[in-house]
């Protein structure tokens, strides 16, 4: 939830909760408590010995927080307020109308929310076990006592929001109840929780094209390396004829229909190697380029509801980069920050557009304002983060050559109060690994970034190739480079650090999650001569286990995955696969690793990681290995992300030698939840 996955409270200055959940603590177990709160360490790395770093910041405070807020929406009557916050110790949507303290909380974990176009509902998306079943529940903030309703109770199912629809309560939703491989196009009424096939996959469409109206549009089908888009027969009812087609490799993002349904506004990479901002004819395919940039992706863009015109338009090269179309907009935008590096985005507006919110994101955190149709922007809350944004640390743009020449870019944090020379380092990789990182967030946690430079670790992030943003053949030279190329990027970085003396070459260590775990387990098993010691979140061991072992609904996009790294169902493929595979790579260099994953993940089994501790603890190199219970690829529940900063922060203190904070008491609350 924003920088924090969940939110709890559990004052530090009292051994009662408010939320009055606390079991009783005893005097002799609160005397161990003050015993262990107060374990901290001292830095034993010669760089940091003497130092004047900063107050070590709690571990709590990087994983969970009763006053961070974010995701704030204005209804679309422009009437409420709705935001992502906490109440007592569990996470919650908070509801207020405009100009007034009526705040009413709805606890609920969830993964986003939104208004339905009426205004009468507030729908969200749960992910309650972390297995990507995802249910869309509901909540009719008129009435009095209402409560969260579950509009797709169905067991192992997944269902997401397509579209909200104009003039009424319903939903168009995305799911597959009928066939876990596909997913039909279902509308959905929040009153009374009935479900109306509005179309049915035929085993091919990877997308629904729906305008504000509920009226589908289009839809993307796909066969082999092709995609087209669809639209529907003007003459045979149920016939579709195609009318664009491109290349599945291509980059296509379908933002928002005309009022005609005549052109669709597209970030696109069609006969070009990056992004742009597009207007897509449906006649005839043909492009219209609206915002481009020739550095990187244009990578995201606001288009207008009221005039289905483009508003803003996003792009990161290194700082945040924004192209706004009206200038009396862009005033709006450019006051909230005043010249400094931010990223300034709008997250939502009334039906009028006159009324909006907007976030404006640094390297620090989250600040959410109101923008009223009319006066100044309001502050209305900040995340975690940026509520101690003034303990935080620094992080800047860097530039570097790969062996091969090629240029890449990443982001380098250092800790604050010491001189960046021979500093104990943490790379620390992203995940996708067709993502990226960016200065404001990514896919390597902001948190854990942060609480990495606070321990008194430099934090080096490297966008490797394969990255997404930095165009299509940046994109594709990873092709077969798993554990090739794409490591010797991530090592290339870690030798730019020392060659400038920032890093000390023996104290280096490779953290990950996903595609970073598994780049974690390469740096432990391949390049044992680089890295210290690893860490693995959610890693891959085994690569071709773990494509024979994908969800169902990742059948259509698989052929992604063949191009990259593989098909296992290939013998001469799958042998390649294996000795790209840390768990066949394992030997009597293999360095200390700290592996940890989610039980429920369906992404990346916990079998890869199981497999890897097998093979590890035969070997016997030293490992701890760590689960998260009711979690999966992504860890919801604060408990969870408190063990895995915890565990991180002692086995990094023993091997790099930063600093340690110990004991944090909300362990203690962590074992009664």
């Amino acid at each position: 939830m924003n920088d924090r996955d969940t939110h709890t409270i559990f004052r530090g200055d009292a051994v009662a909760s408010r939320g009055g959940w606390l079991p009783t603590i005893t005097l002799a177990a609160l005397g161990s408590l003050l015993v262990l709160s107060g374990c901290a360490t001292g830095p034993t790395h010669p760089a940091l010995a003497g130092a004047q770093l900063p107050e070590l910041i709690p571990v709590r405070d990087f994983v969970t927080s009763l006053e961070g807020t974010g995701n704030y929406r204005v209804s679309p009557d422009g009437t409420r307020l709705a935001w992502m916050g906490a109440k007592g110790t569990h996470p919650a949507i908070w509801v207020r109308t405009m100009g007034q303290d009526d705040a009413r909380a709805y606890p609920i974990r969830a993964r986003g929310f939104r208004w339905t176009a009426d205004s009468r509902y507030l729908t969200a998306t749960v992910d309650a076990t972390g297995d990507e079943n995802s249910h869309i529940h509901a909540v009719a903030v008129d009435q009095e006592d209402a409560a969260w309703v579950d509009l797709t109770p169905f067991d192992k199912v997944a269902s997401h929001i397509v579209q909200t629809v104009e003039g009424s309560s319903d939903l168009m939703v995305a799911t597959n109840r009928r066939d876990q491989k596909v997913f039909d196009l279902h509308r959905v009424n929040p009153h009374t929780g009935a479900h109306t096939v509005e179309a049915t996959n035929p085993g091919n469409v990877s997308a629904w094209i729906v305008d504000h109206r509920g009226r589908l549009r289009a839809r993307v089908a796909v066969a082999g390396d092709q995609a087209t888009l669809q639209r529907p027969h003007t003459t045979t009812p149920g016939g579709w004829s195609d009318a664009v087609q491109w290349s599945r490799f291509d980059f296509v993002r379908l933002l928002e229909l005309d009022d005609d349904a005549e052109a669709v506004w597209a970030m696109s990479s069609r006969g070009r190697d990056k992004s742009a901002l597009v207007r897509l004819r449906l006649s005839d395919g043909a492009e219209t380029v609206v915002h481009a940039t020739d550095d990187v992706d244009s990578d995201h863009a606001l288009i207008s509801r009221r005039t289905h015109q483009p508003l803003v338009a996003y792009s990161m090269p290194g700082y945040p980069r924004r192209e706004v179309f009206d200038a009396a907009l862009r005033e709006r935008l450019d006051a909230l920050v005043g010249g400094e590096p931010a990223e300034v985005s709008i997250t939502s507006m009334d039906d009028s557009e006159r009324t909006m919110t907007a976030v404006v994101a640094t390297e620090r955190g989250r600040r959410s304002y109101l923008l009223p149709a009319d006066g100044p922007a309001q502050l209305l809350g900040e995340s975690g983060l940026s509520l101690i944004s003034g303990q935080l640390a620094r992080s800047r743009p860097i530039t570097l050559a790969a062996r091969d020449g090629l240029p890449l870019h990443g982001y380098l944090t250092l800790p604050e109060g010491v001189q960046p020379n021979r500093l104990p380092l943490v790379l620390l990789v992203h995940g996708g690994p067709w993502s990226r990182d960016r200065w404001t967030a990514g896919p390597a946690s902001r948190s854990m970034q942060q609480f990495l430079a606070n321990r008194g670790y430099a934090v080096l992030q490297i966008n490797y190739r394969g990255s997404t943003g930095y165009g299509r053949a940046f994109m594709e030279k990873a092709i077969g480079e798993f554990a090739g190329r794409m490591h010797d990027d991530l090592v290339d970085g870690v030798r730019w650090a020392v060659q400038r003396g920032i890093a000390d070459p023996t104290r280096v260590a490779i953290y990950g999650a996903s595609y970073g775990g598994y780049s974690a387990l390469v740096g432990a098993t391949f390049t044992p001569e680089v890295f210290a010691c690893a860490v693995s979140v959610v890693g891959v061991s085994h690569l071709a286990l773990s494509l024979e072992k994908a969800p169902p609904y990742w059948e259509m996009g698989i052929i992604g995955w063949h191009r990259y790294v593989g098909d296992p169902a290939k013998p001469e493929e799958r042998r390649v696969m294996d000795a790209k595979s840390p768990l066949f790579r394992v030997g009597p260099e293999t360095r200390p690793l700290l592996i940890m994953h989610g039980v429920n993940d369906v992404r990346v089994r916990l079998e890869q990681s199981e497999l890897m501790v097998e093979v590890l603890r035969k070997a016997g190199r030293p490992v701890e290995f760590f689960t998260f219970q009711g979690d999966g690829h992504n860890n919801q529940r604060w408990p969870n992300n408190l063990t895995m900063y915890r565990k991180t922060e002692d086995f990094l203190a023993r091997c790099l030698g930063g600093r340690n904070r110990g004991f944090d008491y909300y362990q203690l609350a962590a074992w009664a939840f």
